[in-house]
């Protein structure tokens, strides 16, 4: 590969500015940008300029302010106005000045125009989707057993990473009533597709329900209620299937809103509210499968990690007949990597599987193979303690001696570690008062990965017990990505002024810490300072 110099480089990011918007960076670009942090902050600089002035959405001037401009540029001397050369290594200057004044101000006029409008179908697309959840809600109100077929549909793909990692999100409800997350894995070899059944039934008048998973009709994943107790199917020790079923105590009630474990973005719906509108790309018209109109809502997803971010979302696919949501596509990098869609909505007079799950795991048990599809438990599990997080974690990990004294409480989240299985990661949030939360985050994948990156970046604190801060031009955008994933505990979005850092401890692992908003340096060292391994603060 040829080896570019900086000087090259500044030339192609010179290009850039007027490249086409798809065109893709050559190989030895990438290569000199990845090792040279001053080029990559150029190239950071010219892709957020190309960021701020393309639009999403078509704009359509009128004739008369074409006209109008027209005009004002006929008016305008020719002369003189050529820019320098080296848009990012010298300041650009054009002649006269004037001239850069109105064009400033046009672009400015023209940018404030777009952003509103961006943000007035980024909360159209929202007030969609809350329709559609909505809508999904009502589904399960009946006084029939209602019965709901969805299909999860693999998709076939040539990309031999993309087609191992995909998955979809699963919640059960456990005996004591609350919520259990899981990963419905979804491998498949290059360009090899297959369907997963979903299924659930639920009587609005008992909560008794039944939700069902499988592959070429041998099941996956099962959870129900029958009014007394809870099942679940879940593999033994020696490897059969077997239903589990615990009584409910007094203090179970079936959760209010039954779209939120059976309905089509179960598991999904949480991930956006009114305060992150942001995140919410696109919205357009479109049709479905059987050829009725829809709206289709195209929702960003942050990457699980800071220094991996491919081009990943969501689509919604909403019926205009009746705002339901028909079917969702998960995109990634272009591809589609599965299509989730609703094949019927209707009712039955009983279950055509037991409430109690009576013969599911024979049925499991009797498959010659495994089937491609599998269920990986406990996803997320909220409200742990600092034993489990030492009894879980295949690494050292770390928590603040005492919580920091602007903050009110601290919750421990295990989060399944999903590039690096069946490793955990750990989140614990302190959520404060006065909006400046803390958010402590561990993990098996930052510790491969993280180490490696931070040595470009600068050492801006070392407290007494050796842990190292390390600050970079990451700092704000590994902030942003912690604190959206630690939304349901610290309830507030990212603030402006959040800022986040990477900590080199002694036992060579690299935690990161997020912080939404501005602590003075005595702070900010005290809270460092005040870092312990999770051994010893059950020991203290």
């Amino acid at each position: 590969m040829m080896v570019m110099k900086c000087r090259q480089v500044q030339k192609y990011l010179d290009d850039f500015l007027v490249a086409r918007p798809d065109e893709t960076l050559h190989a030895e670009i990438i290569e000199h940008i990845v090792n040279c942090p001053r080029c990559a902050h150029v190239y950071e600089v010219a892709r957020q300029t190309l960021s701020s002035i393309q639009l999403s959405h078509k704009v359509r001037a009128s004739d008369d302010l074409k006209h109008h401009i027209m005009n004002e540029i006929r008016e305008t001397k020719e002369t003189n106005l050529k820019p320098e050369k080296h848009i990012f290594g010298k300041i650009i200057r054009w002649k006269p000045v004037w001239v850069a004044g109105a064009a400033v101000f046009l672009l400015a006029m023209a940018s404030i125009f777009i952003l509103n409008n961006q943000k007035k179908n980024n909360r159209m697309a929202l007030n969609l989707l809350s329709r559609a959840w909505a809508a999904e809600k009502a589904q399960f109100v009946r006084d029939e057993v209602v019965h709901i077929v969805n299909e999860i549909i693999v998709k076939p793909i040539s990309d031999p990473v993309l087609s191992q990692v995909r998955w979809f999100p699963v919640v059960s409800i456990e005996a004591t009533g609350k919520p259990r997350f899981h990963q419905l894995t979804l491998p498949a070899e290059p360009d090899e597709h297959y369907t997963v059944n979903d299924e659930a039934w639920f009587d609005n008048n008992t909560g008794k329900f039944v939700r069902l998973f499988s592959v070429d009709e041998t099941p996956v994943f099962a959870n129900s209620y029958d009014g007394d107790k809870v099942y679940s199917l879940e593999a033994g020790s020696n490897g059969n299937w077997q239903i589990i079923g615990k009584p409910v105590g007094e203090e179970f009630h079936p959760p209010e809103n039954p779209a939120d474990f059976l309905g089509i973005a179960a598991g999904l719906t949480s991930n956006i509210d009114e305060k992150d509108e942001s995140r919410v790309i696109d919205a357009s018209d479109g049709k479905l499968q059987d050829g009725s109109k829809a709206r289709f809502i195209k929702v960003g997803l942050q990457s699980s990690l800071p220094f991996m971010t491919p081009k990943t979302y969501w689509i919604y696919k909403i019926r205009k007949s009746d705002n339901t949501i028909a079917e969702m596509e998960w995109i990634v990098n272009k591809e589609s990597l599965i299509v989730v869609r609703r094949m019927t909505t209707g009712t039955v007079d009983i279950p055509d599987v037991s409430w109690n799950l009576a013969g599911i795991d024979s049925l499991a048990n009797a498959s010659m193979k495994p089937p491609k599809a599998s269920i990986r438990p406990d996803m997320i599990v909220p409200n742990m303690s600092v034993q489990h997080m030492i009894e879980n974690a295949d690494y050292e990990t770390y928590i603040f001696a005492s919580n920091p004294p602007w903050t009110s409480q601290c919750e421990i989240t295990d989060i399944l570690d999903i590039v690096s299985p069946p490793n955990r990661m750990f989140s614990i949030t302190y959520r404060a008062e006065d909006g400046r939360h803390v958010v402590l985050f561990q993990s098996h994948t930052y510790n491969k990965f993280l180490g490696p990156k931070i040595k470009s970046g600068e050492i801006t604190y070392e407290s007494p017990k050796g842990f190292k801060v390390w600050s970079g031009p990451r700092d704000k955008w590994i902030a942003e990505i912690i604190l959206k994933s630690a939304r349901s505990s610290i309830k507030d979005p990212p603030s402006k002024n959040c800022t986040g850092y990477t900590i080199e401890t002694p036992a060579g692992t690299f935690p990161c810490i997020a912080i939404n908003g501005i602590l003075t340096d005595d702070e900010f060292h005290n809270l460092i300072d005040s870092l312990v391994t999770a051994r010893e603060y059950t020991e203290k």
